[in-house]
């Protein structure tokens, strides 16, 4: 699949959310679970899927203060990685 292929199915899944019932809370009680509503997972798989192709991802606001932790920064090659872990 090609980049703008990728970019117009990103286009049609936020065309699908309503941002102000989006949900996903992470729970860890030794393990880790990932809860969210429909919305919630429609906004990760938008923002992964501008991840895998560089385009700007976040996923700060949708884990709210219920949520045990959150993801920080979305980032696709090692390098950025190693530079965010010093």
């Amino acid at each position: 699949m090609k980049d703008n292929e990728i970019l117009n199915l990103i286009k049609q899944i936020e065309a699908l959310i309503s941002n102000d019932v989006a949900i996903a809370k992470f729970r860890s009680f030794g393990e880790v679970a990932l809860y969210a509503n429909r919305d919630g997972y429609l906004t990760i798989a938008a923002e992964m899927l501008k991840s895998a192709i560089n385009e700007s991802a976040s996923l700060n606001t949708l884990f709210n203060q219920d949520s045990d932790f959150g993801i920080d920064f979305l980032v696709s090659s090692e390098e950025e990685l190693d530079f965010l872990s010093k």
